[in-house]
């Protein structure tokens, strides 16, 4: 319980320091939601690994509900300070039983997440529809977007990328 308590605690204080724009911290973060992961629902937690690009993007395997997407990264390119982006993440339910998403959540307030809120059925489609506000941003931005689902493993996480240019006063 302790461990769990400890690891939550970290997760917790990288969300509030890792903003939306640390791709290193990005990869601890999955890391220790890994790991959470596998602590609720075995109670052992295996040695650390890399999560990689192609994991990510690969259905999950359950005995019930699976997602799979057809991307977890998008990137908006190059954008001027204070623009809007809009993108819809697309997924299917490959498993055998109905996938509701319980919530979605962002690394940092520039960006919202929603999400269908219905159960979908194995074979069923839904989205999660990201808003990113780029103002006050500048550089490089990579948001993430946690999604907590009744698939294994819960959590999945989503990724926006780009480039944030301020407009030169003339």
């Amino acid at each position: 319980m302790k461990t769990k308590i400890s690891l939550l605690s970290i997760v917790a204080v990288l969300f509030v320091t890792a903003g939306c724009g640390n791709a290193d911290m990005e990869k601890r973060i999955a890391n220790l939601e890994r790991r959470i992961n596998q602590l609720e629902t075995t109670g052992v937690v295996r040695p650390a690994q890399q999560p990689t690009a192609t994991t990510q993007a690969e259905p999950t395997v359950s005995s019930g509900a699976s997602f799979k997407w057809e991307q977890t990264l998008y990137n908006f390119g190059t954008i001027k300070q204070g623009e809007v982006v809009d993108y819809t993440f697309k997924f299917t339910n490959n498993g055998t039983g109905d996938l509701q998403i319980e919530s979605t959540s962002a690394s940092c307030g520039c960006t919202v997440p929603n999400h269908t809120r219905e159960p979908i059925p194995p074979g069923g489609s839904g989205e999660v529809v990201i808003r990113y506000d780029s103002k006050g941003k500048s550089g490089q931005q990579s948001p993430v977007i946690t999604v907590v689902a009744n698939t294994s493993p819960r959590q999945t996480r989503l990724s926006l990328r780009g480039l944030v240019q301020v407009a030169s006063e003339d």
